[in-house]
């Protein structure tokens, strides 16, 4: 089990090579190179990348805030 961490905003940056994106389960979501993409008020650890062609690293960089614990007993997810 991955630790949590929860974040209010969060901007992520693809450098070098198109990305796939999701969940544990399934990345279906393409981001491409030089792009990025924004989300707010999640669990890090639920956000998962991969490579969207093999052999072809990806750097991912996260620009985040953290969530405060007003935010999170706000969306009912403090003490988790």
């Amino acid at each position: 089990m991955q630790a949590e961490q929860w974040i209010r905003e969060a901007n992520i940056h693809v450098s070098t090579n198109n990305a796939k994106y999701g969940d544990h389960a399934n990345q279906d979501h393409t981001v491409t190179t030089n792009d990025t993409i924004s989300f707010q008020d999640f669990n890090l650890a639920d956000l998962y990348f991969k490579n969207a062609t093999a052999g072809s690293n990806t750097e991912i960089t996260a620009v985040c805030i953290l969530m405060t614990e007003k935010r999170k007993q706000e969306l009912g997810v403090y003490g988790l």
